[in-house]
């Protein structure tokens, strides 16, 4: 394993300690000229070639993506986007592979699924962190045939345990191991030449979490069965068992020093890996979402009327169509940071950010989805195909409705995902707590970018960010120990929900400077819409934050689990268990 280097922090974790480092995030960081026209050729080949092979509806329908659908991407280079050309790949830059992934996305997401996975969180995501060796050429061996690969981790018992049941046993001549055991939730599990599978090995009196690359062709290796969801439709997703498959030592990928108890996924280098592959399979399908929400939403408005005057003339229409727009953008500004910020600040600690997106975007394209449904409830929840045998517009507002929510657990369960966060910022604290700022930075050099209100929310998250690192230190000097901290989960879940607003309202106001730095137009407009609606998302949470005296919310789910006081919420209720079909 390669050494992981400490890298300088980035814009979240200044924000955490109270600083609020504007030249940090403006100018707001985008791609060169070049760059996206290559990114718009790249797009126009896969969006003609998804129009021609893809039927979404069909695929929604018989939840089965077209015969020979994934060979023909993988010959024409679509899991390999970030490869050189000269080994098969297409040699777009990330922000060009996600826009790849996103534009797929908006045709079908089980579409883009398996290409994101394999991109983000396959084998070629590790190449990095491996030093030379035989594990890194090996992996690059079997990638250059160009197998489709994926990630086995998550159990039956649930993802969220630290251990696994899965086990590895050493080989008696010392050549390998014998993988057993079962997973779940497997994206490309049944397609996949190669997976990542976790286990645990028994060793020396010791239990550890070791990483392991397994050739889906080796004896022993089984797809039990195809999972099927509320939505995403079709998605290769499997149940898969392992009983005695022998990887060999050349494919074994060792956590030096941790043991099968300890929070091994926040490894450093496995964490990287993780937060950054999400951006691909959640942020890409939630930005998609949204943006076909406003699309949708402007063509239905344009449209209708009621009571003689057209929706549009509805404050509260009004206040649908601004807050999806102004929550597209917030998706676009987080997204753009996260993969464009380390071209300008080479090294630079993303995996704060990153971390954060994973629910800031698949939580806002919700509400955008959420709100798009009750607006076009005339062509909103009844299925595409029952519109169009009505002869209304097949918009398929509820596929995409299904998909989005199928984002919030996708990846980590959302209140999960924000409580492992605010562990992570917390962690900094731990043994010695970090130096916090007292008193709100300076932001003189933003006031000619911005207009008059967005001043006043920069202002805001300055002021915001500080009271945000206080409180952070009080939660720790009170808690010297920080499991005793970690364990206050709704306390370290409502703080990241605060992180994550003050955070998108900062790239939100950085990249409206970037695109209107004389402080007039829509991305102003936009900014300004975001941030106050963020702002009375953070009352909320600090609100919550403080209210100590609140219900007994353990006697309450005691008495339902343990007593009979509460069975009359059951009456005339039929709590069998339908058989499946």
């Amino acid at each position: 394993m390669a050494h992981h280097t400490i890298t300088p922090a980035g814009f979240l974790a200044e924000l955490h300690l109270g600083r609020l480092r504007w030249d940090l995030i403006s100018p707001f960081p985008t791609s060169s000229d070049e760059d996206h026209a290559r990114g718009d050729a790249a797009v126009a080949e896969l969006m003609r070639f998804l129009q021609e092979t893809v039927d979404p509806t069909e695929v929604d329908r018989t939840a089965k993506l077209p015969d020979g659908f994934h060979e023909a991407c993988a010959a024409r280079g679509y899991f390999r986007l970030q490869d050189s050309p000269e080994h098969g790949g297409l040699g777009l830059s990330a922000r060009n592979a996600f826009r790849m992934i996103q534009a797929a996305a908006s045709w079908s997401v089980t579409a883009c699924y398996a290409m994101s996975v394999h991109l983000g969180l396959g084998a070629g995501a590790y190449l990095p962190i491996l030093a030379d060796g035989e594990l890194k050429s090996e992996l690059q061996r079997l990638l250059a045939t160009g197998v489709i690969s994926g990630d086995a981790d998550t159990e039956p018992t649930g993802a969220i345990n630290r251990t696994r049941a899965t086990t590895a046993v050493p080989t008696e001549d010392g050549t390998g191991f014998w993988i057993s055991g079962e997973k779940v939730f497997i994206q490309n599990g049944p397609i996949a030449g190669l997976l990542r599978v976790s286990a645990t090995v028994h060793e020396n009196g010791r239990e550890y979490i070791r990483l392991f690359f397994v050739d889906t062709t080796d004896p022993g290796f089984t797809v039990k069965s195809w999972h099927e969801y509320l939505g995403l439709k079709g998605l290769p997703n499997a149940a898969l068992t392992f009983d005695r498959v022998f990887v060999p030592h050349s494919r074994v990928f060792t956590l030096d020093g941790l043991s099968a108890e300890d929070e091994w996924r926040l490894a450093p280098e496995l964490h990287t890996i993780s937060v950054r592959g999400r951006m691909y399979p959640i942020s890409a399908p939630a930005l998609a979402i949204g943006r076909l929400c406003v699309h949708w939403s402007r063509e239905f408005v344009r449209r209708r009327s009621v009571g003689g005057l057209g929706l549009e003339q509805y404050d509260e229409i009004q206040r649908i169509l601004a807050a999806n727009l102004a929550e597209t953008f917030a998706m676009e500004s987080v997204i753009e940071w996260c993969l464009l910020a380390e071209e300008r600040h080479p090294g630079i600690d993303l995996d704060p950010e990153q971390t954060v997106a994973k629910n800031i975007n698949s939580m806002t394209s919700w509400r955008i989805i959420d709100r798009t449904l009750s607006l076009l409830a005339a062509e909103g929840f009844e299925t595409a195909t029952s519109k169009a045998r009505r002869g209304a517009q097949p918009l398929p507002v509820e596929r995409f409705f299904r998909d989005a929510r199928a984002l919030r657990v996708a990846g980590g369960v959302d209140f999960l995902v924000d409580h492992w966060a605010a562990r992570h910022l917390l962690s900094r604290h731990y043994p010695k707590p970090q130096t916090v700022a007292t008193i709100p930075t300076d932001l003189t050099a933003a006031d000619a970018s911005l207009s008059p209100r967005n001043r006043d929310h920069l202002l805001f998250v300055a002021d915001q960010a500080v009271h945000f690192a206080r409180l952070c230190r009080d939660l720790v000097d009170r808690h010297p120990e920080p499991e005793e901290l970690f364990a206050k989960e709704r306390t370290l879940i409502l703080l990241n929900q605060l992180s994550a607003e003050l955070f998108s309202m900062s790239v939100v106001l950085a990249r409206a400077a970037r695109l209107h730095p004389d402080g007039t137009g829509p991305a102003q407009d936009l900014a300004d819409v975001f941030c106050a609606e963020a702002r009375h998302r953070i009352a909320d949470a600090q609100r919550r934050l403080t209210d100590t005296d609140g219900p007994d919310h353990a006697g309450v789910s005691a008495q339902w689990l343990h007593g009979d006081g509460l069975e009359f919420l059951l009456r005339d209720t039929v709590t069998a268990t339908p058989p499946a079909r």
